[in-house]
């Protein structure tokens, strides 16, 4: 590498001697030409970027300088003076990182022009105040994603929890902003398995089963409209909420969450969709499987479910109706059930049809 650098600069930098080009308090101001930029190495005009130092020298000329920077491995970008010293050379360091690593040391100084080799992060290929870090050696780079994007250039922003799970590798649960084309969303991702599986899981939505904001006939399962989306910030609480990710997140699962008198309870619905709006807005039935002592396990003993019916899923619709839930009867058919459990279950939110009422989650993931 050594030699290829040394060839490239004695072809190079004939070009570049130095050019007095004004004075300043009797010392020549030096100036690099353009060909320094179209080359070899990246000028950053009066800039000094702070860190640690492998030398310190006068040289003759910024040939000098380059040369000293090439011979040096551990060498990758130079501060060299603007404007000659009173013994008529240039001071020079050779410092052991870049720009592109150290973007918040490049300082304004006019008494310095900053020089990093050039490198494929010249092009500044990484979005979204990602950090380009360049391997010199094989002229390739890695962009190193500011929090809340992925992708090899940083240009996508998270759009579940799961991707922020799966950037983070972490099972603290956090706040995230989450990128839906040109609008944005914050939520506190729940990490972790908290009874529905390992993993980064999505809130969606959060109903009070003593309130009516979500009972069956509650627009808010049809349409693509928010309800009080800071409610998506503060976890398992009391606070009401219907979040963008009702019809903007993908799953293939779907988390069910109950709190009766403290006791919160969980149960794993396996279904993919594109979103939970496209399960549910169209009103058709889809069924699943959980089975009848899954749904009374989400609830306590008190809960009332007739042996008989036991349809399930999405929109269940008999002369009961469920948003997501199972309906249960006396007689074996289901056209006279007398019980149920879910959410969105005819007027009333969450919960039971008896004396149960639930604060209830929706996540996915």
């Amino acid at each position: 590498m050594f030699l290829v650098f040394t060839c490239s600069m004695f072809i190079i930098w004939p070009s570049l001697l130095l050019e007095a080009v004004g004075s300043q308090g009797g010392h020549d101001i030096y100036r690099p030409p353009q060909t320094v930029r179209q080359h070899l190495f990246v000028m950053e005009e009066f800039r000094y970027l702070n860190v640690s130092r492998i030398g310190s020298y006068t040289v003759n000329d910024s040939i000098d300088c380059a040369f000293k920077c090439l011979s040096h491995t551990s060498c990758f970008s130079v501060n060299l003076a603007a404007s000659r010293g009173m013994d008529g050379k240039f001071w020079c360091e050779l410092l052991s990182s870049d720009k592109y690593r150290n973007s918040t040391e490049l300082l304004g100084k006019k008494s310095s022009h900053h020089f990093v080799i050039k490198s494929p992060c010249s092009s500044s290929p990484c979005k979204n105040e990602g950090t380009c870090v360049p391997s010199y050696k094989y002229g390739i780079f890695e962009c190193l994603c500011k929090k809340g994007f992925i992708g090899d250039f940083c240009e996508k922003g998270f759009k579940s929890c799961k991707d922020a799970y799966n950037s983070y590798k972490s099972n603290a649960s956090e706040l995230v902003t989450l990128h839906f084309g040109s609008n944005t969303t914050s939520v506190l991702c729940q990490m972790g398995d908290f009874g529905c599986g390992d993993g980064g899981w999505t809130p969606v939505m959060k109903i009070d089963g003593n309130k009516n904001t979500f009972r069956f006939s509650s627009g808010y399962w049809t349409d693509k409209s928010e309800y009080n989306p800071s409610g998506g910030m503060t976890g398992f609480d009391s606070q009401e909420a219907k979040l963008s990710t009702y019809w903007n997140t993908p799953f293939s699962k779907v988390c069910l969450g109950m709190k009766v008198n403290g006791q919160m309870n969980f149960t794993l619905i396996t279904s993919q969709a594109s979103s939970l709006h496209s399960l549910i807005a169209d009103g058709q039935y889809r069924a699943t499987s959980l089975g009848r002592y899954k749904w009374i396990a989400l609830t306590d003993s008190r809960v009332e479910l007739q042996l008989n019916c036991n349809q399930e899923g999405f929109n269940t619709m008999a002369n009961r109706r469920a948003r997501v839930g199972i309906l249960g009867n006396n007689e074996d058919n289901c056209h006279t059930c007398d019980s149920a459990i879910g959410f969105g279950v005819d007027n009333r939110g969450c919960g039971g049809l008896s004396s149960i009422r639930a604060m209830c989650y929706i996540l996915v993931q």
